[in-house]
């Protein structure tokens, strides 16, 4: 992992360095680039690396890591998908990407992708938020009872799921003046298909709601779930009194 000597300004989670992993991989050429569009349209690369740069491959379980060179974006100010380029002579390889994001606090994200065919022929478009996952710490607490709770960290610009005590997802945002914008929702594999990103955007936009007067939303699982919830269709619709 190659970690940025400059953090940004913003609060949330920001990336901050990348590897690509390939199995007997000794030399060659390899060529990769993982950009997104922006919102204006602008296209802009978060990690790459180039043939011409030959240092800090390093073995690790029977893998090569090639570590990225990575720009210190904010995850909130990225797009639901990025796109993945991959030109090698190794093509027949099993790849993997990996993107790590990081916040002031030191709550971490880890996004891991296997790099399918597209992504050597004319550039795979990979999810971001289904493939993130969320680094657990040494002391995190133990289960104390089976509850569910949302908690709000403003500094940070998230909303946090615990299930039981443990982190299971996040809802992260971005604030200019008092217009939200809903970016992604994130929620711990082990957790999935047991209904509860419900419980983590229900009980973001109940506190949302009482808070800001335009919200935006570009996460298409928080769609999904105002589709299904029609009472929340007004949050979306335009400027409120708060």
């Amino acid at each position: 992992m190659t970690d940025q000597v400059v953090k940004p300004d913003g609060t949330g989670f920001y990336l901050c360095g990348g590897e690509l992993l390939a199995a007997g991989v000794e030399g060659g050429s390899v060529d990769v680039s993982v950009t997104a569009r922006l919102l204006g349209g602008f296209d802009v690369t978060l990690a790459s690396r180039s043939s011409a740069d030959l240092g800090g491959v390093r073995p690790e379980d029977g893998h090569s890591v090639l570590p990225l060179e990575t720009r210190p974006l904010m995850l909130n100010s990225l797009p639901s998908s990025v796109r993945v380029e991959l030109r090698t002579d190794a093509a027949d390889n099993d790849w993997r990407l990996v993107l790590h994001f990081r916040n002031q606090a030191g709550a971490s994200l880890t996004w891991r992708a296997d790099l399918p065919t597209e992504a050597f022929e004319a550039g795979w478009e990979a999810p971001l938020a289904d493939l993130l996952t969320i680094d657990q710490t040494a002391d995190d607490p133990a289960p104390q009872s089976p509850t569910v709770t949302v908690v709000h960290h403003p500094d940070d610009e998230y909303y946090e799921l615990l299930v039981d005590g443990q982190q299971a997802g996040l809802l992260v945002y971005h604030v200019i003046g008092s217009n939200l914008s809903i970016t992604h929702t994130v929620i711990e594999p082990t957790y999935r298909g047991r209904g509860l990103s419900s419980a983590l955007i229900g009980g973001a936009l109940d506190d949302i709601r009482t808070k800001y007067a335009t919200v935006m939303n570009y996460c298409p699982v928080v769609s999904r779930f105002v589709d299904q919830h029609p009472a929340y269709g007004d949050l979306l619709s335009g400027p409120r009194r708060v």
